[in-house]
């Protein structure tokens, strides 16, 4: 299917057409997360609007599509990629914790940077020197690499912290400034992204599926899946 075969608007065919994606399949390839970072999609106002069309059609941006989108998750997008709410603001809206907003967005969207909406309403960080901004990026972006790599292990953000020669605390600090998440939570996430994926194949025990992504103990590993998508393990794969 060719994307000008959805009902869009001309700006938005051309942030498409600028952005080389021509087809429909070539577009759910991508989360909102890669797109929002293009330049003629960064206000968001065109992703929304291709949201809402993909909805129409049955389709999402959602690498595990099985999960019902409705208005609500739609409405989350919009406050944040459009208007720029914090992800604590969007909580009070739905009486929802920033974790499960954060979970949302990147269940149903696959929304996992801070929009440019979003940082334009930040408050300015306090004045720190140069190498202190530099060194937490560091920090941040290594401890992300490690989330990448190791969320199969027992992995803590003490561990880490050990690891690269610092301290928990500086860690929380460089999530905090560079990320809308905690080091937990993208923990968490990345853990249930791939089990997602391994709960689609069915020659894989569930019991499996939880060491595979880092769980010990089978209950502790439901517990967080459930929590992530809203459905056990065993009914998420009944539903693929």
């Amino acid at each position: 299917m060719h994307v000008t075969e959805l009902d869009l608007s001309t700006a938005t065919l051309a942030c498409l057409k600028a952005a080389d994606i021509h087809l429909v399949d070539q577009l759910l390839e991508h989360g909102t997360g890669d797109l929002i970072q293009h330049p003629k999609f960064a206000k968001g106002l065109e992703l929304y609007e291709i949201i809402c069309e993909l909805h129409r059609h049955g389709l999402t941006f959602s690498q595990h599509g099985r999960h019902i989108q409705t208005e609500r998750e739609r409405e989350m997008f919009r406050l944040r990629a459009v208007t720029g709410l914090t992800l604590d603001e969007i909580g009070e809206r739905f009486n929802l914790s920033r974790g499960r907003i954060h979970q949302l967005l990147r269940l149903h969207f696959r929304l996992d940077v801070v929009p440019a909406a979003a940082k334009a309403r930040r408050p300015p960080p306090p004045s720190l020197r140069q190498h202190t901004l530099i060194e937490r990026r560091r920090l941040y972006l290594l401890a992300c690499v490690a989330i990448k790599r190791h969320y199969r292990k027992p992995l803590t953000v003490e561990i880490v912290a050990k690891a690269l020669a610092t301290s928990p605390r500086q860690i929380q600090r460089a999530f905090a400034q560079f990320s809308d998440s905690t080091f937990h939570d993208d923990l968490v996430a990345r853990r249930m992204s791939a089990a997602a994926e391994l709960l689609s194949r069915p020659a894989i025990p569930v019991r499996d599926v939880a060491l595979q992504v880092g769980y010990r103990q089978p209950p502790h590993f439901a517990r967080a899946f459930r929590g992530c998508f809203g459905v056990s393990p065993t009914g998420f794969r009944a539903a693929c």
